[in-house]
């Protein structure tokens, strides 16, 4: 189990294994903020990020402050869960994860959970938000385009929601700056340790954050990504770009709101764009489609991690979202 940090010094965690592989537990944090406050309290749905590769969702440096700040001023709880790790598993063992989790929350098992802590409490499943970071960001998108009816509102940090662009699978012509450095064989390489069954899905930075380096930086990602996936009906549940062409597309009431940095090197802003003009071309006129919110500001991948619910410019980023959310 992981440890709680200061972030979360204002709130309750309950960790539990949400499903099972084999004999591998997959660990769900449920973060409560600390209150008297009775009755329901709204959800946010939070992925980790980390290239689907390394993290946890309780890696704490890449846990914004603005989410915790945003869970406390409304009472909401706060549910994140890890998942399978490539390359071990593949991303449709990911998304089945997340879908898992989805049911998980839905179960009398979490009511019962919830219900029997030294302080009660219970989930307003009508008013859910989601949210991740990079490849947390991914899944908080895909999530929301699969249960558009059931989620109030999306939002996404810098999420890699284009995993089939040059970028993901061509090398980069500066290679990284890493001690010990790192070198194109280096995924290939672990690949050929993997024994098989072996279930990864939590990792302690920095484990594993050399490998995530080198499948971006070597352009190894969007190959990893395909690997052992040979399902092509389930492809846009893994592409939020390509959902929009199918014809019975659909967005949550709230939309989706998306925050990039514009210097980001690890998911470069054209992919979020890329997904923004598609999703409101498609969607114009329809549900949501007005409600598709881009906002770029100056800094790199993760630039919001120690950015609080106080700045003004992610008030207004996240208004419409929120205002969704709590309607």
């Amino acid at each position: 189990m992981a440890s709680p940090s200061t972030k979360l010094a204002a709130f309750d965690l309950v960790q539990t294994p949400y499903k099972k592989v084999g004999d591998h537990e997959i660990r769900a944090d449920l973060i409560i903020p600390q209150s008297d406050f009775k009755g329901k309290r709204p959800v946010i749905v939070r992925f980790h990020g980390g290239g689907l590769i390394t993290g946890d969702s309780l890696t704490m440096e890449w846990f914004p402050q603005w989410l915790i700040d945003l869970a406390q001023k409304h009472n909401a709880i706060i549910a994140s869960a890890n998942y399978r790790l490539m390359p071990e598993s593949t991303s449709l063992d990911i998304f089945d994860d997340v879908e898992d989790f989805w049911t998980w929350l839905h179960s009398s098992t979490v009511a019962k959970l919830l219900a029997s802590r030294p302080t009660p409490t219970s989930l307003d499943l009508t008013r859910i938000l989601t949210a991740g970071e990079s490849a947390g960001g991914l899944l908080s998108v895909c999530l929301a385009l699969s249960h558009p009816d059931e989620i109030r509102a999306a939002t996404a940090s810098y999420p890699c929601v284009d995993m089939a662009s040059t970028h993901f699978s061509t090398p980069s012509p500066i290679p990284p700056v890493m001690d010990p450095p790192i070198t194109a064989s280096f995924v290939g390489d672990f690949l050929a340790q993997i024994q098989p069954g072996t279930v990864r899905s939590s990792a302690a930075i920095p484990d594993r954050f050399d490998l995530m380096i080198a499948a971006i930086y070597f352009g190894n990602m969007t190959a990893l990504y395909e690997r052992g996936v040979e399902e092509a009906s389930k492809r846009a549940l893994r592409y939020p770009i390509e959902y929009f062409d199918q014809a019975d597309a659909k967005l949550p009431v709230g939309g989706v709101s998306i925050l990039q940095g514009i210097e980001d090197e690890i998911v470069p802003m054209d992919g979020p764009e890329k997904f923004v003009a598609k999703a409101r071309e498609v969607m114009r006129g329809k549900p949501g489609g007005d409600k598709i919110v881009l906002t770029l500001r100056e800094g790199a991948h993760g630039f919001d991690g120690e950015v609080s619910l106080s700045e003004k410019w992610i008030q207004d980023h996240l208004r419409v979202a929120v205002d969704a959310w709590l309607a």
